[in-house]
């Protein structure tokens, strides 16, 4: 089963800021993602929203998982040290 990637508008607006790099190692992580939305590398949030995070690199990408309809919902990609901030 492969799960849909959506994207929140602000989280597809920092992923076109990227460079060209850095979205390659991201696609290649959603690809993953896509396939096994809970390996081994993704740590579930502490906050009620349920979400969880992947690093990559300096990047973190927080997302939330809907299984019922096979969604990955990306809500934030950011530095590791502004992503949590609201």
């Amino acid at each position: 089963m492969t799960y849909r990637i959506q994207f929140v508008r602000s989280a597809a607006k920092a992923y076109s800021r990227l460079d060209p790099v850095l979205q390659r190692r991201v696609d290649r992580e959603l690809h993953r993602l896509g396939e096994t939305p809970r390996h081994a590398g993704v740590i579930r949030l502490q906050s009620a929203d349920e979400l969880y995070r992947v690093r990559i690199g300096d990047l973190r990408l927080l997302f939330s998982v809907e299984d019922q309809i096979l969604l990955l919902l990306i809500v934030k990609i950011g530095h590791r040290g502004s992503v949590y901030r609201d």
